[in-house]
């Protein structure tokens, strides 16, 4: 199992979150370069998609995340416009454990399917049961298996 780094002030931030947005799922980036890491929580529309046709999005953010797509293009226009790198993107499962779903994965590989869409990119995954923070878990694309494995979470 490799190991993923996060500062503990990003995984505060990203927990407060989770613990905020609970019973729903939260979603963010943490962008960055060698010397800094900078969280973007993202707006779940989800609800909003599921309130609008529940046919098309049957689940809600009680189980499920879908980033505005308009803020997920501002923090990709801002990492190019500042050279910065995605260096998370994460989520919470509330009241689940932290495990890399098979829809994460889908997600994650929205483009091509035997490939994820940010190379390079860690996966957070928060576990938060009754709005209380339980586990986060990493994961990265493993070249050799062609999926998401499991990375030691190391905290600087």
């Amino acid at each position: 199992m490799t190991a993923a780094t996060i500062r503990r002030s990003s995984l505060d931030r990203i927990i407060a979150q989770a613990e905020r947005e609970f019973p729903f799922e939260c979603c963010g980036f943490v962008i960055g370069d060698a010397t800094s890491e900078e969280v973007r929580p993202i707006a779940n529309i989800q609800n909003q998609k599921h309130a609008e046709d529940p046919m098309s999005f049957s689940r809600d953010a009680r189980t499920a995340f879908l980033m505005d797509p308009k803020a997920h293009l501002a923090v990709m226009k801002e990492i190019d416009q500042r050279r910065l790198e995605l260096k998370v993107v994460y989520h919470s499962h509330p009241d689940h454990d932290a495990y890399f779903s098979a829809t994460d994965r889908a997600q994650a590989c929205s483009f091509d399917s035997s490939e994820p869409d940010y190379p390079g990119t860690l996966y957070i995954v928060v576990s938060v049961r009754g709005a209380r923070f339980v586990r986060a878990a990493a994961f990265a694309w493993d070249d050799r298996l062609r999926d998401f494995a499991e990375s030691a979470l190391q905290i600087a």
